[in-house]
């Protein structure tokens, strides 16, 4: 036929997909231990009817080591992970992903476990393979420490809880808390499931769970706080324990705990060491040649239920490591936290994540988080104290931040809205954002004032009283939003960790503060002062959750104390009946009750959380220079 027509066929050959070939390869890689493994069995047989010397002869024929490539290969290569299994039939450990190798020794063929987290690309063959032929000779050291691998056993497998009570306050958990911490699926982190896998993630979620549903005098949640603490440190210590189950654990526990940033820093020393940094990398990998291909189907899952698996994993893992990095960013911009994470490239691609068929709607919430998170950590490594920029250098830093926030919040806006799915989420996904965008443009502008090094109102350049009333506009509107849609907002607040309601205080007490310093009329401040007692009265009926040692909300405490001498400052402000005309004095020579509202700086706010703006007052220029010419004439 190609006479007749004479033309020259020329034949393709159709490029195969990567991810089967490194199937095939894993398979392949399977079949040949598997092959060797009869041999070892074979040669233990024979070990039974042939003297010793003649055993280890035939044993260093029969079998030689795989290549260094051919370990890399299998360790690094995809698998399905088993599941965490009961341990001992007493209770439910933690147990982390391992793959099993095989290994010849001197004195017969035994198998090894080893833990790939402790293991390195470098000296994969050194560790796996002990019984190399230049090492046959030699007899290994026994070593004179060990370290216990003790079972993590639930809470109701202890006996401190029943059945009844861990569900209800797993349930707990799930009604709000959730919200906060948005690194769970629903339909996959069931209390059965939860309980199948990991004990310390139930007993994790369980206390927490305890601490919102408290009895009167809270000895049920203290009991567990305290039980909890000592699995925790097993968790720490073993690296057989490491899991992700394990690192959602200790994610759950830094957010309640005082020990957050430790506690933080060892949740993502285990992620990185089960690789969950990789997850995100992987999955996006998978979801472009899969688009490259046209292999979706109509559901949008691939054909293979082992691929639907794989990637449901993938998806666990970049959620959880996600929320790490929402946190730590938390914790660095606000609480002084050093720099741990950083996100390479641009930050939306996270985005790509919400059309895969794992995806929840919570993840709106998450992914939001880490696109602000992390434009507020470039914020925070810009406008540092000792800067080098300008004051008009950081003005434009300003402007031009304040229109990423907008684009950022735009984009959100439009992706919660279009998102069918979210419908009854949707009201407090959307108040939620803009809380977060009010505070953010808040802590813009007070940093942008701190890195230009000025304090005094009274001293400021028009461009620099400029973004201060940017801030106090900003603090106003996170107010409203909170005091006006108190169902979606403060009502969820009682599942919420200390900083949420370390803002929440902060930002009136700053309003306050600035009210003050910038003078409204007296009309607005008494409607402040309405909104406070409001805010208090919202607050306090949510039933708050602390892990304070006295047992209440310390925020709480903050605020009313906050109103109590904002009041009092007007009330010394305002002239009595009695005193005839109206006090025309500037407000700042009101010493008493606006100095005491000035200085006034809670300790958790210096301590714990690294809020700028409180340090802001108001001293006349004249009365400095006054000081001045004083002290150069002394």
């Amino acid at each position: 036929m190609r006479e007749k027509i004479e033309k020259q066929c020329i034949f393709y050959e159709v490029p195969k997909d990567p991810v089967a070939e490194r199937l095939e390869a894993v398979e392949s890689e399977l079949a040949s231990l598997r092959t060797q493994l009869r041999e070892v069995h074979e040669d233990l047989r024979k070990n039974r009817t042939t003297p010793a010397a003649t055993n280890q002869n035939i044993a260093a024929q029969q079998y030689q080591p795989p290549t260094r490539s051919s370990h890399r290969e299998i360790l690094n290569s995809d698998l399905t992970p088993p599941l965490s299994r009961d341990v001992g039939g007493i209770g439910r450990a933690s147990v982390g992903y391992e793959r099993r190798v095989f290994t010849n020794e001197v004195n017969g063929h035994n198998l090894r476990r080893v833990n790939p987290a402790s293991t390195s690309p470098g000296n994969i063959s050194t560790q796996l393979f002990s019984s190399a032929p230049e090492r046959q000779n030699t007899k290994r050291k026994r070593s004179c420490f060990e370290i216990r691998d003790e079972a993590v056993v639930d809470f109701i497998a202890k006996g401190l809880i029943s059945k009844d009570s861990a569900i209800a306050y797993f349930d707990t958990f799930f009604e709000g808390c959730d919200r906060y911490i948005p690194i769970f699926d629903p339909e996959f982190d069931t209390f059965d499931s939860v309980r199948d896998r990991s004990s310390i993630l139930l007993n994790a979620l369980c206390t927490i769970g305890s601490m919102i549903r408290s009895d009167p005098d809270g000895s049920m949640s203290e009991i567990l706080h305290r039980e909890l603490k000592k699995w925790i440190n097993v968790i720490i210590q073993n690296r057989s324990l490491n899991s992700l189950e394990s690192v959602q654990a200790m994610l759950v526990v830094s957010c309640y705990s005082a020990d957050r940033l430790l506690i933080l820093s060892f949740a993502t020393r285990m992620a990185l060491d089960l690789g969950l940094h990789e997850a995100f990398q992987m999955l996006t990998d998978r979801l472009v040649i899969r688009n490259d291909h046209d292999a979706w189907i109509e559901d949008g899952r691939s054909g293979s239920i082992h691929d639907v698996q794989e990637e449901r994993l993938l998806m666990r893992k970049s959620r959880t490591w996600f929320g790490l990095l929402v946190l730590e960013h938390i914790f660095r911009v606000d609480a002084g936290k050093p720099p741990g994470i950083r996100f390479l490239g641009n930050a939306r691609r996270c985005r790509i994540l919400l059309s895969h068929p794992a995806s929840t709607i919570l993840d709106l919430r998450l992914f939001s988080q880490v696109e602000l998170n992390i434009l507020r950590a470039t914020i925070n490594d810009t406008l540092t104290p000792n800067t080098t920029l300008s004051c008009h250098e950081v003005s434009d830093f300003v402007h031009e931040t304040k229109t990423d926030l907008d684009l950022w919040f735009d984009d959100w806006l439009r992706i919660i809205g279009n998102c069918k799915p979210a419908k009854q989420e949707c009201p407090y996904l959307l108040v939620a954002l803009r809380v977060q965008k009010c505070w953010a443009e808040m802590m813009l502008n007070c940093k942008a004032l701190r890195a230009m090094g000025v304090e005094n109102v009274a001293a400021m350049t028009p461009n620099e009283q400029e973004i201060l009333l940017a801030a106090k506009a900003a603090a106003r509107r996170h107010l409203n939003l909170i005091i006006f849609e108190p169902n979606y907002y403060l009502a969820k607040l009682k599942y919420a960790m200390d900083f949420v309601w370390a803002k929440c205080a902060f930002s009136f007490l700053l309003l306050l503060k600035l009210s003050r310093l910038l003078p409204d009329r007296d009309e607005q401040h008494r409607e402040l002062l309405d909104q406070g007692k409001k805010l208090i009265e919202e607050l306090s009926g949510a039933s708050s959750s602390s892990n304070q040692p006295d047992g209440g909300n310390i925020y709480l405490q903050i605020l009313k104390v906050s109103i109590e001498k904002f009041e009092r400052a007007l009330e010394e402000s305002r002239p009595s009946a009695t005193e005839g005309p109206i006090n025309t004095s500037p407000f700042w020579e009101l010493f008493d009750a606006q100095a005491d509202l000035q200085c006034f700086m809670p300790e958790q706010f210096v301590s714990e959380w690294e809020f700028p703006g409180l340090n802001l007052f108001f001293f006349p220029t004249a009365m400095q220079d006054f000081f001045g010419d004083f002290s150069l004439a002394m």
